[in-house]
Formats: C-alpha cells, structure tokens, sequence
C-alpha cells in the first residue's frame, strides 16, 4: 500500500517549530545501530559533478521501505545475513529517543517507524528534531531530508504538511551517525491534526490494499494434471496501467516452471493433451498462433499472419484446429452518417462476421466451412474429431428477445450441415459428451418450450437463469437435468475421466461446486474452501482440478482439488502478504420472512472492534436485479473496507434473482421494484430492529445500475434513509429501455412482452423521475461520463428535476468511464467520494466532503 501525499511543503530551520494541537511520538520501532560503508572510489566527483558527502551513505537504499511493515521482535535479515531486530521503545514526556553508536564503526545507520492511523482526508503537521543526517520516508516516499551535521549541542529540523487519504501509514526516520561527530545520537518528532498514532500494523482494510500489490487471477491445469497456468496482475500506481502476465508452475512442488512475464504473447491455453501450451503473437501482418511443449522444451508456430483472428479449439487429437476469422464492413470514411440497420449497432464502429475455418496441421491446409452475413461460433468439436456444433444468431427486432438462433452439426468429412434446431427465439450453447453421441446445451428455462420451465404461478421465465440439458443427436429428443435445480449454472464441464458433470453455479448467496451423475440422475455438493468460488478448471484426462475463490474477510487464493477424494490443498496465495496485518469484522447470515411465507436472504458485517455497547451507522447494499449479490471479497462495493470504517453493513438480497430456483428469479419478470423496493424497507426496518447495535437514525443505501435505479425508486417510497447513493442508476425506465446500449435486451428479461406503449403502469410508475417530488433524502448521483451500458443522462435528469424541486441532492461526474469505474485513481476518488458522503449523513463528519467539493452548498 502506497500512501496517498497530495501535497508536501518543507523547510529547514535550526529551532524548534510550535505546532497547535501536536502529540509527539512516545512509542517507536526501531532498529539500529546498523554498520554501513562509504563506496569505493570516494576522492572524485561523479557525473553530476559533485563529491563524496556523508549524505550519500545515508541516501543509500539499503532495506527496501515500500514493503516495511515492522512488527515488535520481528527478525529481518541484514548485510552478511545479520539477524537484526525491531525494538519497542517508549519515551517518557519530553524525553529524545537516544542511539547508543558502536564505537569503532565509521558510519551507521538506524531505522526509526511509526504508524499514522487516518480516517479520512485528513491533513497533519509532521515534525523531526535531530543533530544527525536523516530522511523521513511516508510508506516508502521519501517527504524530506536533512542533510547537514548541527553544530554542537543544536539540532536541526524539517517540517511537512501532508494529506493522508484513509488507512494506515508506516512513517521512517532513516538517521545516520558518523563517527567524530560531538553530538549525542538522538531524534524527536511531533505529529499535529490529532492523529493516531501506533506501533503496530494492523489495521482494517482500504482501498489501496484492494487495488494494489500483485493480484491473482484465473488458474488452469494442464491435460496431464501436472503443472497449472496462473494469471496474475498488478497496476502501477504513478501510472495507472495494470500488467498481466502468467506463470506455469508445478502442481507438486508448486515451482515456477516458466514465467511469461516480458513475454509480449496473450491468450495461453492448454492443448489437449499432455503438457502443451498454445497462444497468440499479435504483429503488424496479424495473428500468429504458438505452439509451446514444455515436456520437450520445443516451440513453434502453427498458424502465421492471420488478419483477424478471433477464437480458436483443438481437436482432441491435436491433429486440426478449428478458428474464426471476422470479416469487416467497412463505412465509408468520408461521411459522418451511419445507417441504423440493427437494434444492436449503436456505435459507429464497423460492422464485422465471424466465419469459421479448419487448419490441418500435417497438410498445413486452411479450409473455410462458413460464410454469409450472418457470423456462426464454433460450440465444440467432437470427441472423435468427425464433426463439429456450431450456430448462427441473426436479428429479429419484432419478437422478443429480438435474436433468433440456429444450431447446426457439420460433418467435417463431408462437409454435410444438419439443422439440430432453427429459429430458436433463446439461446443456447452446446458440447460434446465423451462419447459423442449427446450435447450438454446450456441456456435460459425457455430455450426448448414448457420443458425447461419451473416457474411456478409466474407468467415467464427469466431466461438469464442458466439451465442444463441433455440432446440426443440420434433421436433428437430433449432432456432437462436442471429443471428442480435452485442454483443457476455457471460453467459446466463433462469429463470424460469419470463421465460426470461439473458444475459451477450461483447458490443463493455462494459460488459452488457440484457434480451431476448420468446414471443416478443426483447431484452432489463436492466441498471447496472458499465462499464464493472463482475460476475452475479440470484437468482432461485426470481427476484433478485448480480453483479460485474469496469470501468475506478472506481474500483470493488458489487450491488444487483432487476429485477422487475430495480434498482440497492451498496452491497460490500470493496476495497474503497485502492483507498480512489486516484484521476483519465478523460477518453473519440473516434471512427474514415476508408476511407470504417467502424468505429473503441477506448477510450482514459488523465493524471492526465492534463493541455490542455501542450504537453504529447502518449501510445497505442490495442489486435487486437478476444476479444475486454473493458473500465475495473487494469488489466495486467493498463490505469488508465499510465495515473496517466502523459501518454495519446489511445485503439483502431480494426476489427475481437467480440461484433461488427458477420460481423465485421468474418474480423479476415486469416487476421493477414493485415489491422489491418493498422487500429492502422491509428487510431494513427488521434488521434494525432485531438488531440494538444499530442507530436507527443513521442509515445510508447504495445501489448501482439495477441497484442504482432501487436506490432511486426508494427515495420515493420510503424516509428510513438518512442518505442515498446511486451510481449509474435508471431514472427513467423508457429512456434507458431505447438509449442504453442493452437496455432493450435486459428489458427482455426485466419486461418481457411490456413496453412504454403498453404497460404505462412499469415504464411511468416505477421510474423515479416522474415522482421525484416525493424525494427528500439527501441523494448523490454518481455516474461515469461514458457509460454506454446506463447512459449518464439517467443521472442527469434526475440531477436537474431535484434541483428545480430544491431537494438534497448533488451529482459527480467520473471523466471517461463506462458503466464500472476501472482506472486505478479514478477508482479511489469515486470510493473516496462514496465514504465522505456516507460519513457526512452518519457519522457527521463533512470534513472529507468538504475537502472534496469544496462549492457544494450541501
């Protein structure tokens, strides 16, 4: 974590400053006195034309400050493998802190720490006293020096203003005895703005520990089962651009057998069989793909100087390769207009198809098997490598869900294409089972009629509940093998080592893992370590697996799970040392029951040094929309760091979202908060009352996107709020419905068969804007600039219908986002912004806010 110095002015002076309001620094870490050496070659000047000073003994690196965080008796190892130590010492009032020099040492250094705990944008007076050398470093920035000897019995001193933005900062005083010098070896400092002060680095989480230091990403095991892929990335902080790369590492011993860090590739894959890897080299002629045995240490390419490659699979022989390559319209570039054709082209960029194409590796021959307008995907390719399932999705603006989709089986062979199913209004994707006689096909309860569907006494279905189904090839007939399956499918894979199912899925509040038996017709919940899983992948011809996942207070890690027993063994967790000295509140599930018998599940967060005496500020979080908002970690709206800032933090997670069973998502259908605006007051109202801890008049909400436009709507409904806050949020169900790059499309899902013209009751009633009268909550808008998913007008007209109404509200701009506000410090000024309006409503601090936007009237 690097601390955030928005500013720092400095001065030197040979007498005491008088700081208001200053504590000085009684307890510190230190280490020392460590012996050091002057370099060789000391008599010259360098190349800037200076000479050999003291200053440059003291300057010199030595222990490596952006990654100190000294603990009371922790070891570390110093020059000539040295165990050197951290002390404690406390000093009484006025007192120095005093270094007792080696004596025949020429130089030598000491280490001088302390931690400042802020709360917010806060702003203290630092000072540091001493006769020696020294440099003081804010989390490994150096803020000033002094590099001047005093004379006997003076001293001298630096002073700097700093802005600290929320969290924990390690500050060093770095100081340097040499020897002959008059003066006792001492130091002081002074911290003003009411700080808090501490020699320990525990702490709650924040935002930097969120985004910074080396993150984990996806994982994937080698066909073998020998070695696993692992993603990783980190963003530079000065910059703000992220860097991925990937390791391969042994799945026994956990090595690094190859780093691709400075690789300039992307895209790796594993092939099919053994321990080979396959990716694409980008270069000016086009795409290029790679072939990487690591068993023979050989490499080389397959496929060279493709224009437009987009997707490519292995037959599970290794002998072809199916990939795509999209084919371009271009506009014409010397007019500005661009024909309207589709419902789903509402950009000017160029309109593009994807056809398919076989390479043969033997023959080197590239076959193309599609063409037309229209773009076909590559499904999957059979097990026997004869055939392959692939479809084509075409426009159908008068039906919803205004696509139609065709699924075909090409005998590669022959070229000969059979219609498994055509004008499919839903749809579908299909693989191969191991011994190629069925599809495992995935999609939405209507994908094949009334027989995926489990909907209860609801109308339609929502078809972004992902259901399984099994089709025969020969007969053709359809078989549903979800149907009274509650959670909703994520990722599923048939392995051919055991014949089995393996399924990720969205289980109410949980990522998990579960496997379906073709014989039994049962699932079983096959157990993994953390609450939400992430990323899963099996090896293809062992029953070995690699997964990711986090939960609350439990950060990303990597297992590998051997099927065969169950058990799972920690692989990768390189982001502990981030989170080493972070300490999490508890965090507990509470579900409440509606008055007609429907349960509403949710969790909730208590603050850290939670005291059950003490009354606390209450924020909800809710989506409210088709997903369902699952016991994770970080994310946009980080629990565990609210929770950290002293909030209690309740998630309820009302009806129509999937992982419930098709009965409970089906509810979202033409409902737009009609009863789940119903269903946050009150699970609120409840979980106030059932819990004392909580002050019933400080509570904040939040909501983005579907979340954003409940936040909206509740304002209307309700006055438990002392504060809101939406980001990217509807405002006006219609205008989002024609101007939101897919608002058309999820309104398929959120309002099927309804549309303004018919169904004033959904497009009018339940969009705030048109009650905006009936707000009175502070409220703060908060939208990127160029989010096309929820365009920023939504925000906007809601902004100025407020304003003329002269209602609480502001409104913040992020420059150049989309609907997710993904750059690095944009991403801290938003979260920044989200806590000073949260602590101005419920803690009554308007500091932070204050110092953000200094011109609000609010």
């Amino acid at each position: 974590m690097k601390a955030k110095l928005l500013l720092v002015f400095f001065c030197s002076c040979i007498f005491n400053l008088l700081i208001a309001n200053d504590i000085s620094v009684s307890e510190w870490l230190s280490s020392g006195p460590l012996p050091v050496r002057a370099p060789g070659f000391i008599n010259g000047q360098n190349i800037k034309g200076e000479d050999f000073g003291d200053k440059f003994v003291l300057s010199t690196t030595y222990l490596d400050l952006t990654a100190l965080n000294p603990v009371e008796g922790e070891h570390f190892l110093w020059d000539n493998q040295e165990v050197q130590n951290w002390t404690l010492q406390k000093l009484t009032e006025g007192e120095h802190l005093e270094i007792k020099p080696v004596r025949k040492a020429r130089y030598q250094i000491a280490y001088h720490t302390f931690y400042i705990e802020s709360g917010g944008l806060n702003e203290y007076q630092l000072e540091v006293i001493s006769p020696q050398m020294f440099e003081v470093y804010l989390h490994g920035k150096k803020l000033v020096s002094s590099y001047k000897l005093a004379e006997k019995e003076k001293s001298n001193t630096q002073t700097a203003t700093l802005e600290l933005d929320r969290g924990k900062f390690l500050l060093v005083v770095k100081s340097l005895y040499t020897k002959g010098d008059e003066n006792k070896w001492w130091i002081s400092a002074k911290v003003s703005g009411e700080p808090v002060l501490s020699t320990t680095p525990e702490r709650g989480m924040n935002i930097h520990q969120l985004l910074e230091g080396t993150k984990l990403g996806n994982v994937s095991v080698s066909a073998d089962g020998s070695l696993v892929l692992v993603n990783y990335s980190r963003v530079n902080t000065e910059t703000g651009e992220k860097t991925s790369w990937s390791e391969i590492k042994d799945i026994s011993s956990e090595k690094i057998m190859q780093s691709f860090r400075k690789a300039g590739t992307s895209g790796y894959h594993w092939m099919p069989k053994g321990k080979t890897l396959y990716y694409t080299k980008q270069a000016d002629k086009g795409s290029s793909i790679w072939v990487y045995d690591l068993g023979e240490g050989k490499e080389y390419a397959v496929l060279e100087d493709i224009d437009e490659l987009s997707g490519t699979q292995w037959s599970a022989d290794e002998n072809f390769l199916i990939y795509t390559i999209s084919e371009q319209k271009k506009a014409d570039p010397k007019s500005a207009l661009r024909y309207m054709d589709e419902l789903g082209n509402r950009t000017f960029d160029d309109k593009s198809t994807g056809s398919l194409y076989k390479y043969d590796v033997a023959s080197r021959v590239s076959t193309r098997l599609t063409f037309g307008k229209y773009s076909t995907r590559l499904n999957d390719i059979s097990p026997d490598g004869k055939s392959i399932v692939f479809s084509l999705s075409r426009p159908n603006p008068t039906v919803r869900p205004f696509n139609l989709q065709d699924m075909y089986l090409m005998d590669l062979q022959t070229g000969k294409v059979d219609t498994l199913w055509k004008d499919s209004r839903w749809s579908g994707a299909a693989a191969f089972s191991p011994d190629g006689t069925k599809l495992l096909v995935s999609g939405g309860p209507d994908l094949f009629g009334e027989k995926g569907r489990n909907i209860g006494d609801n109308p339609i279905a929502n078809n972004f509940d992902n259901q399984l189904y099994l089709y025969d090839l020969v007969s053709q007939e359809v078989d549903p093998i979800t149907t009274d399956f509650n959670p909703a499918v994520s990722s599923v894979t048939w392995h051919p080592a055991d014949n089995q199912l393996y399924i990720t899925a969205d289980d109410e509040i949980y990522k998990r893992l579960y496997a379906w038996d073709p014989e039994s017709r049962q699932f079983t919940r096959i157990p993994t370590k953390p609450e939400v899983l992430g990323s899963f992948s099996l090896a293809e011809g062992k029953l070995v697996a690699a997964y990711t996942g986090a939960g609350q207070g439990s950060h990303n890690r990597a297992w590998i799970l051997d099927l065969g027993s169950g058990s799972s063994r920690l692989f990768d967790d390189v982001e502990a040392s981030t989170y080493q000295h972070v300490r999490f509140g508890r965090s507990e599930e509470w579900d409440f029951e509606k008055d007609d018998g429907t349960w509403i599940r949710g969790f909730f967060l208590y603050p850290r040094d939670f005291d059950p005496a003490k009354k606390y500020p209450l924020i909800v979080n809710y989506y409210g929309g088709t997903s369902p908002i699952e016991k994770s970690f970080g994310g946009r709206y980080p629990y565990d760091i609210w929770a950290g800032e002293g909030y209690v933090v309740y998630v309820p997670q009302p009806s129509g979202a999937t992982g419930f069973g098709q009965e409970f998502s089906a509810r979202h259908q033409n409902n737009w908060g009609k009863t789940v605006a119903g269903e946050i007051i009150e699970g609120t109202k409840k979980f106030v009352a059932a819990h004392d801890f909580v002050d019933a008049q400080k509570i904040g909400c939040i909501g983005a996107s579907y979340g954003g436009f409940l936040t909206m709507l509740l304002q209307t409904r309700t006055d438990i709020f002392t504060c809101a806050i939406s980001h990217a949020g509807i405002s006006s169900i219609s205008s989002y419905w024609g101007e939101g790059y897919w608002g058309y499309g999820y309104s398929a899902n959120a309002t099927g068969d309804s549309y303004p013209w018919n169904r004033k009751d959904i497009y009018i009633d339940q969009s705030a804007l048109f009650s905006a009268d009936k707000i009175n909550t502070p409220l703060l808008l908060l939208h990127g600039s160029d989010d096309t998913n929820v365009p920023l007008g939504e925000s906007l007209q809601l902004w100025v219908g407020l304003k003329i109404l002269g209602r609480p509200v502001e409104m913040i701009q992020v420059a150049g986002e989309d609907h997710w506000i993904l750059t690095y410090s944009k991403r801290v000024e938003w979260h920044n912004t989200i806590m000073a309006w949260f602590d101005k409503w419920l803690k009554d601090k308007n500091q932070d806010w204050k110092k953000l936007f200094p011109q609000s009237e609010l």
